[in-house]
């Protein structure tokens, strides 16, 4: 059985892996259902992920309040970051 769900998505980067998947011959919706199946068979992301010194020292200003700005969405982060 299939669902259907929505996701909110940045569309520069929506767009560009669309570019990406149909290359490869795959719609948005062929490569979510890979991204989901490889999570569900190896129980884990398909990629590293990993905690870097610098992120562990963000986390600990965040938690101390320290160097931290809050967001009310991700555009007004990618702003602030400049991308």
């Amino acid at each position: 059985m299939k669902i259907q769900t929505s996701v909110r998505v940045e569309d520069k980067f929506y767009r560009e892996a669309k570019k990406v998947f149909a290359a490869f011959g795959m719609s948005f919706g062929d490569a979510t259902n890979i991204f989901l199946a490889k999570v569900a068979m190896e129980k884990r992301f398909p990629f590293d992920l990993s905690i870097t010194d610098e992120l562990s020292s963000r986390i600990k200003n965040i938690d101390n309040n320290r160097n931290s700005s809050i967001y009310k969405d991700a555009k007004e982060l990618a702003e602030d970051l400049g991308i």
